[in-house]
């Protein structure tokens, strides 16, 4: 005898409602998940009437029970279970409405859940990590829930930019974010909204000191200028809320690095202590007028999601508006193992830094190591340590091309970027200070 009870009502409603008319089947697909039904044969025939549709087959009673004959479910579902659905609802027009309630009551379900774990958690658990897997779980919670039919007008969109655009007009402002290297910026315009932007070279050829470069620029603001149609128009980018993410290097030696940079001290004599009464007071100078936005996070370990958990609470903290990983490599696989194969890890880890840019709208900048054959020849693409799907995923990527030792001369060389080509961007490195400056000819 069949036991199915046609509990619960709002679920058994939208399954009736997807078999009487499958076109509503569009309407639910964006809103439900199998696992926010309760019923596991209710479960069973909505993703049974989802593959259906998108094979472009009928959905009504009689493909169904077809379709269930034929995969030998139907003896245990049963025609009297088929039937009660099919009668059970006249029409399908509130099937919006019906899968509105099953999922608010899957997310309760589910918030449930994570109140269960969380007063599971062992109380050696420091609280910080506590917070960044809840911040995480409720965040994954939030994403789920989106409308799947939140559109907008392109329209909109385009009348938004020229508004933006319009108020721009004779300040010297543009779009996205500067980085305060002058020669880079007047080629590749700054950093966007939303964009993964991979910073890539050989060890010690001075990516982290780039990288740190343009957080501590960005974080600080600077003037800059700007030619609109022949005037030149002196202008200023204001501080920027940013959080740089080191996984290679001590606070201690990005504080070293930024100080050798703002107070003009020789780095290595501020790494060995051997500075003078003059430069001590320098470095203090230094360090009182380092009024930036610029915050460090230096975590032993840390996975995406810790990362995203993090920049989501800073941004609720202090705003963010510049995301800094220092770097690719060292990024934890979430599933706390490598995968088979580096590149599909890489893979996945560029594809949620990505969508990490696109939901807070902030540019998302990635420090990354070159493979071997990048050594003393112009960088490219397939060089990109791991994996070239991090070429796939990335909006931009910059390599540092430098000779190891003391010399000077280095280049920016763009890799990929909006306009297609490759320029070379001529840079030189002052060791002693920690910091790329534009070249002489440029």
């Amino acid at each position: 005898m069949n036991n199915y009870n046609i509990e619960p009502m709002d679920e058994a409603a939208v399954v009736a409602a997807m078999i009487l008319e499958g076109q509503r089947i569009d309407d639910v697909v964006g809103r439900l998940a199998p696992m926010d039904f309760t019923n596991d044969i209710l479960r069973e025939l909505f993703v049974q009437l989802i593959d259906l549709h998108d094979a472009s087959k009928p959905t009504d009673i009689l493909s169904l029970t077809s379709e269930l004959r034929s995969n030998g479910s139907f003896k245990r579902i049963g025609v009297g279970t088929l039937a009660r659905l099919h009668d059970s609802i006249g029409h399908a027009g509130n099937i919006g409405f019906h899968a509105d309630q099953v999922r608010a009551a899957a997310t309760l379900r589910k918030l449930g859940d994570i109140g269960t774990k969380l007063v599971e958690l062992n109380t050696s658990d420091k609280p910080d990590d506590v917070v960044d897997w809840l911040d995480t779980e409720l965040s994954k919670l939030r994403s789920n829930d989106a409308h799947h039919d939140s559109t907008v007008a392109l329209a909109d969109c385009a009348m938004d930019l020229v508004a933006e655009i319009d108020a721009a007009a004779d300040t010297g402002l543009v779009r996205g974010i500067r980085t305060g290297l002058e020669c880079f910026d007047r080629v590749n315009g700054g950093f966007q909204n939303g964009t993964l932007n991979i910073l890539t070279a050989r060890p010690s050829n001075g990516k982290s000191v780039l990288g740190l470069q343009w957080a501590q620029s960005i974080g600080t603001g600077f003037e800059y200028a700007n030619f609109e149609g022949g005037t030149l128009i002196e202008t200023v980018q204001s501080p920027k809320s940013t959080l740089f993410v080191s996984l290679e290097m001590t606070k201690a030696e990005l504080s070293a690095r930024a100080l050798a940079s703002v107070a003009q001290v020789d780095g290595r004599r501020i790494n060995s202590y051997r500075v003078t009464a003059g430069q001590r007071e320098e470095l203090r100078r230094a360090a009182e007028a380092m009024k930036s936005t610029i915050q460090l996070w230096q975590p032993p370990r840390a996975t995406t999601g810790a990362i995203r958990a993090r920049s989501r609470i800073h941004k609720r903290s202090h705003g963010l508006e510049l995301l800094v990983v220092d770097y690719l490599q060292l990024i934890d696989s979430e599933r706390g193992q490598r995968h088979e194969r580096e590149t599909y890890r890489i893979g996945d880890l560029c594809r949620d830094l990505k969508a990490l840019a696109m939901e807070l709208d902030i540019p998302v900048v990635v420090l990354c190591q070159l493979n071997r054959e990048a050594e003393n020849q112009l960088p490219t693409l397939a060089q990109l340590a791991d994996s070239g799907k991090i070429e796939q995923h990335a909006d931009t990527i910059t390599a540092i091309h430098r000779q190891r030792g003391e010399s000077q001369e280095a280049k920016l060389v763009i890799l990929k970027w909006r306009n297609g080509q490759t320029p070379e961007i001529d840079i030189t490195f002052d060791r002693q200070h920690c910091r790329f400056e534009s070249a002489q000819s440029t």
